[in-house]
């Protein structure tokens, strides 16, 4: 017999020694240390979650306005899937995860950080959103940085359903209050941004098309005198073929710059009116309410993990101080017979 069979025939008898049973009877022998981390790992558990503080959480959802384009609507449904939107000329406008990213930046969040909020219902008093979140400093600008920083990280999360392009918020906080003025003060944050963007936009669009307009009226001004000097100059040009070509040249072209000019002047008016336009880009669909009951704590299920973790924990303690008493009293442990003769095989043989 082989030296390495004989090692696998003597470690397998001593496995023996260490088998299930043994190991139900090390944890029945020491079961109040058990019973002790059992009971540890329930207690802890709900003294942490009944410790931890409550919050409340406000959510709101929308969608971006649009007027479909009949010629553009398969197109748009297939680009949709990627969260891009088109809009109603068949370009690209901003997308819901444009949205769902505006949400988090400084642009929006600031004014919101430097806000007060009442923190209880019927309140007369408000807190500065940076004393409510505990958060100090000598320096305001360190102070806003860290309360945007705070607004970003844990207590704004935002997401959109690619299908159907809403974006939804949801603001987490310890005041059922505060959670709800972060949510309207959110939603007038965004009205906000896509009114001055949108009317500042239509503003230099509308200087360049007045421009424009001047420019094209000027060139119009200019066909229409090269027909009239022509209509002076020849009294009778119908029955002469090189004057009626010439007529006819002149009269396109007078007939282009006015259709340009008729399209300039559309645009430059349509310029003016968005300009002054305050209507919302966004439609709400799920407009913030006052939460009417805190978060779950999530008893159950800490309590659960917890009772696991500790009884794991006893379980393993009694089974190292069982092999250490073995290893006290026989000089030998199976399980380090075991563990060594199973490294010896993971080794190999050893080289000459």
């Amino acid at each position: 017999m082989t030296e390495p069979q004989v090692h696998e025939r003597g470690a397998s008898r001593e496995n023996a020694d260490v088998s299930l049973l043994w190991i139900l009877a090390v944890l029945v022998r020491e079961r109040r240390l058990m019973i002790a981390f059992t009971l540890a790992g329930i207690v802890l558990p709900v003294t942490a979650a009944l410790l931890r503080t409550r919050t409340y959480t406000t959510l709101f959802s929308f969608v971006l306005q649009s007027a479909p384009d009949p010629n553009t609507s398969g197109i748009a449904s297939l680009v949709g899937q990627f969260g891009i939107s088109l809009g109603a000329g068949g370009g690209l406008s901003r997308s819901p995860q444009f949205y769902a990213d505006l949400v988090l930046t400084r642009e929006v969040l600031a004014p919101i950080a430097l806000d007060t909020y009442a923190v209880a219902p019927g309140d007369s008093t408000r807190m500065p959103l940076a004393k409510f979140l505990n958060i100090s400093g000598a320096d305001s600008a360190v102070v806003l940085e860290r309360t945007v920083r705070r607004l970003r990280t844990s207590i704004i999360a935002t997401g959109f359903n690619r299908p159907t392009g809403v974006v939804g918020v949801s603001i987490r906080t310890r005041s059922a209050q505060v959670s709800l003025g972060i949510a309207e003060r959110l939603l007038q944050g965004l009205n906000h941004f896509n009114l001055v963007t949108r009317q500042s936009q239509a503003r230099e669009e509308r200087r360049f098309l007045e421009e424009r307009v001047t420019a094209v009226r000027a060139e119009l001004d200019s066909a229409q005198d090269a027909q009239r000097r022509f209509l002076e100059r020849n009294r009778v040009w119908q029955n002469d073929p090189r004057l009626t070509l010439e007529m006819q040249q002149l009269t396109q072209e007078m007939q282009v710059r006015a259709s340009v000019f008729q399209t300039v002047s559309e645009s430059f008016e349509k310029a003016r009116i968005d300009e002054v336009r305050n209507t919302p880009v966004i439609t709400v669909i799920e407009r913030p309410s006052l939460a009417a009951r805190p978060n779950s704590r999530l008893s159950a299920l800490i309590l659960l993990v917890g009772t696991f973790a500790a009884f794991s924990v006893g379980v393993l303690i009694v089974l190292l101080r069982d092999a250490w008493r073995r290893q006290e009293v026989i000089g030998h442990d199976p399980a380090v017979a075991l563990l060594r003769t199973e490294f010896k095989r993971i080794r190999g043989p050893a080289s000459p």
